[in-house]
């Protein structure tokens, strides 16, 4: 399959290795071809699970609110961006360790800019119980295709 249209902006760019938009739960929604769909599935758990995280941090030390505009994470060999883009999604990048970041998020920012939050809104869904889920900010685009 190829990358889903809403990230080939981000195939392109120099050191960003894989890329996926995913619900803020962690339901991928769209991936690059780099990865296989079991993977883009891990490292969107993963990531939302950081972001998760760092919501909790930011409502008991932030400004008040839990509103997360990215968590990295650099590690040996690479680095790890997570960006919440929409209600209920989030866009996850993996970049190599010598890639010009600042590149690296005007991309991305560039990316979520270019698109109208509707398009990568995650809307809530009905749990067992029949109450709502709402997984907070974050980004979603339509399937993979």
């Amino acid at each position: 399959m190829t990358t889903h249209w809403v990230l080939e902006p981000l195939e392109k760019v120099a050191g960003i290795t894989h890329a996926v938009l995913s619900s803020t739960d962690g339901l991928i929604s769209a991936w690059t071809n780099s990865l296989e769909r079991d993977e883009a599935e891990r490292l969107a758990a993963a990531c939302t699970s950081m972001l998760s995280i760092a919501r909790s941090v930011a409502g008991e030390h932030g400004a008040g609110g839990k509103a997360v505009h990215q968590v990295n994470s650099v590690f040996e060999g690479g680095v790890l961006l997570v960006r919440g883009v929409a209600e209920g999604t989030c866009l996850t990048v993996l970049a190599a360790a010598d890639s010009n970041l600042a590149v690296v998020g005007q991309e991305m920012q560039a990316m979520v800019a270019s698109l109208s939050p509707g398009k990568l809104a995650t809307p809530e869904r009905a749990t067992a119980a029949g109450t709502r889920f709402s997984s907070g900010a974050g980004s979603r685009s339509g399937g993979r295709g």
